[in-house]
């Protein structure tokens, strides 16, 4: 884990500290394993109109689908067998997020799944995680405000990595309240809670127009 987190800290200056002046969120809909793990992103959806809890806070150009999906940021595809969301970052930005509600000292392992294209390069598109102390304001347990919820730290995770030539899928995986700690040691994670977790493209790097990166299987166990 000390190597993960070495290896994200090099690749971008990794924690900004942000707030975002929107409503809360909660949990319910999400899908729960035979081993009590939490998946986040496990199955397809119309990207055109997301389910209860997602949320776009940037919307891509063209959401429609069948031949002209390709010319979408964002779209299903299936590699392999495995249906994936397929994120083109250089069509135009997005930022697609779901509201959460999860002690990071209880589910604190974050997974997913990725694989990119040749023309894709490692933080085109960045796994998004915003964090709040339950003990700020009001909020609680049963926030369940609409859009994106306020949050008083966030980390962008790059996905993908600097490995040339792969084409089978990678995962990667982060101790959420060692990650939280590193960058906020003065917070105590006991009252920290991952409130939302978002895809999004990257602000600082500019992708490649054939790039292509496959994101599948989010999950927080414990």
């Amino acid at each position: 884990m000390i190597g993960i987190l070495s290896m994200v800290s090099r690749r971008m200056g990794l924690a900004i500290m942000t707030l975002y002046w929107l409503s809360g969120c909660g949990l319910p809909g999400a899908g729960v394993s035979v081993e009590g793990d939490l998946k986040l992103f496990y199955a397809p959806f119309p990207l055109n109109n997301p389910p209860r809890y997602w949320h776009y806070a940037e919307r891509p150009a063209k959401l429609d689908s069948g031949e002209q999906s390709r010319a979408n940021s964002l779209y299903w595809d299936d590699i392999g067998g495995r249906i994936a969301l397929a994120m083109r970052p250089a069509v135009a930005p997005f930022e697609l997020g779901r509201r959460t509600n999860i002690s990071v000292l209880a589910s604190p392992y974050l997974s997913f799944d990725w694989l990119m294209n040749a023309s894709a390069r490692p933080g085109d598109t960045e796994l998004v995680l915003g964090f709040r102390a339950q003990s700020h304001g009001d909020w609680g347990e049963s926030d369940l405000g609409a859009g994106k919820p306020p949050v008083d730290h966030v980390i962008r995770l790059p996905i993908g990595g600097e490995m040339t030539d792969i084409n089978e899928w990678q995962r990667d995986y982060f101790d959420l309240s060692a990650l939280h700690r590193r960058y906020w040691p003065d917070t105590d994670t006991i009252d920290v809670r991952l409130v939302w977790i978002g895809i999004s493209s990257s602000a600082d790097q500019r992708a490649d127009v054939a790039g292509v990166t496959y994101l599948s299987h989010i999950l927080l166990s414990r």
